[in-house]
């Protein structure tokens, strides 16, 4: 049978917190409106695109729901079960280590910025819970969130594979320039230098190549460079640096040159973090680009080695995989990939996302990982229908009337990125009662 319905085991509610399930999100379908979707709940009322709940006090347990397909005859095509768990929010008994792992999705920080204000911050919409200092997010990558600043590591284009090996470059890596000639001697080693708005510290001299580390303020992967380092502050021989070449090196931030190999306790020691006691992995979009796709070996090679190592180097480390959301379903994957080549199969890229994320939910129960993996299944917080980015475009070259497009294949608006970030807030409130 050709599977329709794709309901994670479990969603996690707050007393306070609107909860929305999308049936987008749940029903693999060209049109999943061309079903009657019945909601039935002890709890929430069923609306035409989703389903609402909006918890109090007296609603904190578990309410079970079921999902029917009804067709125009009112037969059952399909059924979905899963479990809705609704907590109160409680404040944490100790401060609490978190780090987030993810591509672009992560790279800019929203979403964990919006789960950590939601949950140490007061006031905002959502109305914060106001307790600070209760969560720390380590990482080298920062966002701040009014006047705090919190970590994390999001890079852009990165996957499974990406964390596992140092072929990529990333927000930290340093950058080695090849030069005809230069007179810098080891007095000028940390000097200052500038290059396309960005700082760069000298940190490595040689005879026609030198390697620059990033200053304050870097925010890309790739930075531009150009011809010309300008100095800034601390040379002793301040001539400008006319380079000829230049290359990043590779920045998986969890690698360990020396085994050669991702080294989660060395990460901790080097950047003297906190030994996490959560970590959030949101991967990922990327590699994804076989439309229909139900094979996921080259992941789950590289899924289960980081898994595997995160719990070797911290055994009561608990892992939250985070499911990728559906991509536009109006017009962004046309914007984005034309009518040919990788992503450019709306539906089916669609079908590769539902099957990618039961893969995942699959690999979190199954029996190696299922006492410190969890999944959850951001597809269902989040309403792709309308928090992808989308602008006015005429519904015709001959006409003025204008319809709204979309304008970009998976990387979600700002609203999406703020439900995203509702999805960490809930597994937060729901974990950390706990501790």
């Amino acid at each position: 049978m050709n599977k329709r319905l794709f309901l994670a085991k479990k969603y996690y509610l707050v007393v306070g917190d609107r909860f929305e399930l999308f049936y987008r999100g749940v029903v693999k379908a060209i049109n999943p409106y061309q079903y009657f979707i019945k909601v039935t709940c002890d709890k929430g009322k069923p609306y035409p695109r989703y389903f609402m709940f909006l918890p109090e006090e007296k609603d904190v347990g578990e309410y079970d729901m079921q999902i029917d397909l009804v067709n125009d005859d009112g037969e059952i095509v399909e059924s979905g079960k899963t479990t809705l768990i609704v907590n109160k929010p409680e404040q944490p008994k100790r401060i609490v280590n978190i780090l987030c792992i993810g591509d672009s999705l992560t790279a800019a920080g929203y979403w964990t910025g919006e789960g950590y204000r939601r949950f140490c911050h007061q006031g905002g919409k959502p109305e914060g819970l106001g307790y600070a200092g209760k969560i720390n997010l380590i990482g080298l990558c920062k966002y701040q969130v009014e006047k705090d600043v919190i970590g994390y590591e999001g890079y852009g284009s990165w996957q499974w594979k990406s964390f596992c090996t140092n072929s990529l470059p990333s927000k930290t890596s340093s950058i080695w320039v090849d030069v005809e000639k230069h007179n810098k001697k080891e007095a000028d080693q940390h000097s200052v230098w500038m290059n396309s708005g960005n700082l760069w510290i000298l940190e490595t001299i040689t005879e026609k190549r030198l390697k620059f580390k990033r200053g304050q303020g870097h925010k890309e992967i790739a930075p531009q460079i150009s011809e010309r380092f300008v100095h800034q502050a601390n040379a002793l021989h301040q001539e400008d640096i006319i380079i000829k070449g230049f290359g990043f090196e590779s920045g998986n931030p969890f690698w360990n040159e020396e085994i050669n190999d991702i080294d989660f306790k060395n990460y901790i020691r080097v950047n003297n973090f906190m030994v996490p006691d959560f970590i959030y992995i949101l991967l990922t979009w990327n590699g994804l680009s076989v439309p229909y796709n139900r094979d996921f070996a080259v992941h789950q090679q590289y899924a289960t080695k980081l898994l595997d190592k995160i719990h070797h180097d911290f055994p009561q480390c608990q892992i939250r995989c985070m499911g990728i959301q559906i991509n536009s379903i109006n017009g962004g994957i046309a914007n984005n990939y034309g009518a040919k080549g990788p992503y450019s199969d709306m539906y089916g890229t669609v079908t590769t996302a539902f099957n990618h994320n039961q893969w995942l939910e699959e690999l979190c129960l199954s029996e190696k990982y299922r006492e410190f993996c969890l999944y959850l299944d951001v597809k269902a917080q989040f309403d792709s229908e309308y928090n992808m980015p989308m602008a006015a475009q005429a519904v015709n070259a001959r006409s003025n009337i204008t319809e709204m497009v979309g304008t970009n294949g998976v990387h979600p608006s700002m609203a999406g990125y703020m439900q995203i970030g509702d999805v960490f807030y809930r597994s937060l409130v729901h974990e950390l009662n706990k501790k």
